[in-house]
Protein backbone atom coordinates (compact mmCIF):
# COMPACT_ATOMS: atom_id res chain seq x y z
CA UNK A 1 0.00 0.00 0.00
CA UNK A 2 2.88 2.35 0.83
CA UNK A 3 4.37 1.82 -2.67
CA UNK A 4 1.04 2.69 -4.28
CA UNK A 5 0.89 5.93 -2.27
CA UNK A 6 4.47 6.81 -3.37
CA UNK A 7 3.61 6.08 -6.99
CA UNK A 8 0.46 8.22 -6.77
CA UNK A 9 2.39 11.08 -5.15
CA UNK A 10 5.12 10.89 -7.80
CA UNK A 11 2.53 10.90 -10.58
CA UNK A 12 0.78 13.93 -9.06
CA UNK A 13 4.13 15.73 -8.74
CA UNK A 14 4.94 15.12 -12.42
CA UNK A 15 1.57 16.52 -13.45
CA UNK A 16 2.17 19.65 -11.36
CA UNK A 17 5.64 20.27 -12.82
CA UNK A 18 4.55 20.10 -16.45
CA UNK A 19 6.62 19.15 -19.45
CA UNK A 20 9.80 21.13 -20.09
CA UNK A 21 10.49 22.18 -23.65
CA UNK A 22 6.92 21.93 -24.96
CA UNK A 23 5.95 23.78 -28.15
CA UNK A 24 3.20 26.39 -27.68
CA UNK A 25 2.81 27.84 -31.18
CA UNK A 26 0.29 26.38 -33.60
CA UNK A 27 1.43 26.24 -37.23
CA UNK A 28 4.76 28.02 -36.69
CA UNK A 29 6.26 26.40 -39.80
CA UNK A 30 3.65 27.89 -42.19
CA UNK A 31 4.15 24.88 -44.50
CA UNK A 32 0.77 25.13 -46.25
CA UNK A 33 -1.03 28.18 -44.78
CA UNK A 34 -1.13 30.72 -41.93
CA UNK A 35 -4.05 29.13 -40.06
CA UNK A 36 -4.00 30.00 -36.36
CA UNK A 37 -2.36 33.39 -36.96
CA UNK A 38 -3.92 36.86 -37.02
CA UNK A 39 -2.28 38.72 -39.91
CA UNK A 40 -2.73 42.49 -40.05
CA UNK A 41 -1.61 45.16 -42.52
CA UNK A 42 -3.21 48.44 -43.50
CA UNK A 43 -2.30 47.71 -47.14
CA UNK A 44 -3.44 44.08 -46.99
CA UNK A 45 -0.02 42.57 -47.67
CA UNK A 46 0.52 40.60 -44.45
CA UNK A 47 -0.09 37.25 -46.10
CA UNK A 48 0.98 33.62 -46.32
CA UNK A 49 3.51 33.11 -49.14
CA UNK A 50 4.04 29.56 -50.41
CA UNK A 51 7.04 30.60 -52.51
CA UNK A 52 9.09 32.01 -49.64
CA UNK A 53 10.25 30.22 -46.53
CA UNK A 54 12.96 28.15 -44.95
CA UNK A 55 11.71 25.58 -46.29
CA UNK A 56 8.92 27.05 -48.50
CA UNK A 57 5.89 28.46 -46.69
CA UNK A 58 6.25 31.73 -44.77
CA UNK A 59 4.33 34.82 -43.66
CA UNK A 60 5.12 38.12 -45.38
CA UNK A 61 4.97 41.21 -43.13
CA UNK A 62 4.60 44.04 -45.62
CA UNK A 63 2.58 47.26 -45.61
CA UNK A 64 2.97 50.83 -46.91
CA UNK A 65 5.48 52.26 -44.42
CA UNK A 66 2.95 54.54 -42.72
CA UNK A 67 3.49 55.84 -39.19
CA UNK A 68 0.25 54.71 -37.57
CA UNK A 69 0.39 50.93 -38.03
CA UNK A 70 2.82 48.08 -38.65
CA UNK A 71 2.22 44.79 -40.47
CA UNK A 72 1.97 42.03 -37.85
CA UNK A 73 1.47 38.31 -37.33
CA UNK A 74 0.05 37.48 -33.90
CA UNK A 75 -0.98 34.38 -31.98
CA UNK A 76 -2.19 33.88 -28.42
CA UNK A 77 -0.42 31.06 -26.59
CA UNK A 78 -1.72 29.42 -23.42
CA UNK A 79 -0.83 26.96 -20.65
CA UNK A 80 2.08 29.14 -19.52
CA UNK A 81 3.46 28.83 -15.98
CA UNK A 82 3.46 32.24 -14.26
CA UNK A 83 7.03 33.21 -13.39
CA UNK A 84 8.59 30.68 -15.79
CA UNK A 85 10.97 31.61 -18.61
CA UNK A 86 10.04 30.96 -22.25
CA UNK A 87 12.22 31.05 -25.36
CA UNK A 88 10.93 32.51 -28.64
CA UNK A 89 12.68 31.71 -31.92
CA UNK A 90 11.81 32.86 -35.44
CA UNK A 91 13.56 32.83 -38.81
CA UNK A 92 13.51 36.25 -40.52
CA UNK A 93 14.38 37.28 -44.09
CA UNK A 94 14.24 40.64 -45.85
CA UNK A 95 11.31 40.87 -48.26
CA UNK A 96 11.76 44.49 -49.39
CA UNK A 97 13.64 47.58 -48.22
CA UNK A 98 11.78 50.63 -49.53
CA UNK A 99 13.40 52.92 -46.94
CA UNK A 100 16.88 52.96 -48.42
CA UNK A 101 19.15 53.35 -45.42
CA UNK A 102 18.25 51.11 -42.49
CA UNK A 103 17.53 52.25 -38.95
CA UNK A 104 18.73 49.07 -37.26
CA UNK A 105 15.26 48.54 -35.77
CA UNK A 106 12.71 47.73 -38.47
CA UNK A 107 11.72 44.25 -37.17
CA UNK A 108 10.47 43.41 -33.69
CA UNK A 109 9.09 40.69 -31.46
CA UNK A 110 6.48 41.90 -28.96
CA UNK A 111 4.53 40.37 -26.10
CA UNK A 112 0.86 41.23 -25.46
CA UNK A 113 0.78 44.45 -27.48
CA UNK A 114 2.42 46.10 -30.44
CA UNK A 115 4.03 48.66 -30.59
CA UNK A 116 4.37 48.30 -26.80
CA UNK A 117 7.59 47.34 -25.12
CA UNK A 118 9.45 45.04 -27.53
CA UNK A 119 11.23 41.83 -26.54
CA UNK A 120 13.76 42.39 -29.33
CA UNK A 121 14.37 44.87 -32.17
CA UNK A 122 16.53 44.00 -35.18
CA UNK A 123 17.15 44.69 -38.83
CA UNK A 124 18.36 42.46 -41.65
CA UNK A 125 19.11 44.10 -44.99
CA UNK A 126 20.50 41.09 -46.87
CA UNK A 127 18.65 38.19 -48.49
CA UNK A 128 19.78 35.56 -45.96
CA UNK A 129 17.58 33.90 -43.36
CA UNK A 130 18.45 34.95 -39.79
CA UNK A 131 17.30 33.21 -36.62
CA UNK A 132 16.15 35.64 -33.92
CA UNK A 133 15.93 34.25 -30.38
CA UNK A 134 14.68 36.00 -27.25
CA UNK A 135 13.09 35.12 -23.92
CA UNK A 136 10.26 36.34 -21.70
CA UNK A 137 8.93 35.61 -18.23
CA UNK A 138 5.24 34.66 -18.12
CA UNK A 139 3.12 37.03 -16.02
CA UNK A 140 -0.12 35.24 -16.92
CA UNK A 141 -1.26 31.82 -18.10
CA UNK A 142 -1.71 33.26 -21.60
CA UNK A 143 0.21 35.72 -23.76
CA UNK A 144 -0.09 37.11 -27.27
CA UNK A 145 3.05 37.00 -29.36
CA UNK A 146 3.47 39.61 -32.12
CA UNK A 147 6.01 39.74 -34.95
CA UNK A 148 6.08 43.15 -36.66
CA UNK A 149 7.89 44.83 -39.54
CA UNK A 150 8.10 48.42 -40.81
CA UNK A 151 8.42 49.68 -37.22
CA UNK A 152 7.85 53.39 -36.68
CA UNK A 153 8.22 56.22 -34.18
CA UNK A 154 5.47 54.73 -31.94
CA UNK A 155 7.76 51.82 -30.92
CA UNK A 156 9.43 52.38 -27.52
CA UNK A 157 13.20 52.13 -28.05
CA UNK A 158 12.50 51.79 -31.74
CA UNK A 159 13.80 53.57 -34.81
CA UNK A 160 12.38 57.00 -33.93
CA UNK A 161 11.08 57.32 -37.49
CA UNK A 162 8.91 55.43 -39.95
CA UNK A 163 10.52 52.49 -41.73
CA UNK A 164 9.38 50.68 -44.84
CA UNK A 165 11.41 47.48 -44.45
CA UNK A 166 9.29 44.35 -44.93
CA UNK A 167 10.16 40.78 -43.88
CA UNK A 168 9.23 37.12 -44.27
CA UNK A 169 9.01 35.04 -41.09
CA UNK A 170 9.11 31.27 -40.70
CA UNK A 171 9.74 28.51 -38.14
CA UNK A 172 8.22 30.23 -35.10
CA UNK A 173 8.84 28.28 -31.88
CA UNK A 174 8.01 29.09 -28.26
CA UNK A 175 9.31 26.58 -25.73
CA UNK A 176 9.20 26.27 -21.97
CA UNK A 177 7.28 24.53 -19.18
CA UNK A 178 3.58 23.72 -19.59
CA UNK A 179 1.04 24.47 -16.87
CA UNK A 180 -0.71 21.21 -16.15
CA UNK A 181 -3.82 20.49 -14.14
CA UNK A 182 -3.10 19.02 -10.73
CA UNK A 183 -4.02 15.34 -10.66
CA UNK A 184 -4.56 13.85 -7.23
CA UNK A 185 -5.58 10.18 -7.35
CA UNK A 186 -8.29 9.00 -5.02
CA UNK A 187 -7.07 6.90 -2.11
CA UNK A 188 -9.17 3.89 -1.17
Amino acid sequence: MRNIARLAFGTALLFCMGTAGAQFVRNGSFDSNANGWNLSSSCGDAIWDGGAGNPPGAVRLNSCGQGDSDPTAAQTISNLVIGASYTVSVDVQLFADSSGDGTGKSFGVFLNNEPGTPLVLNEFLDNNWHTVTTTFIATSGTATLFFAAELDARTPGGPGMNTDVAYNIDNVVVSGPVAQPVFVPAMS
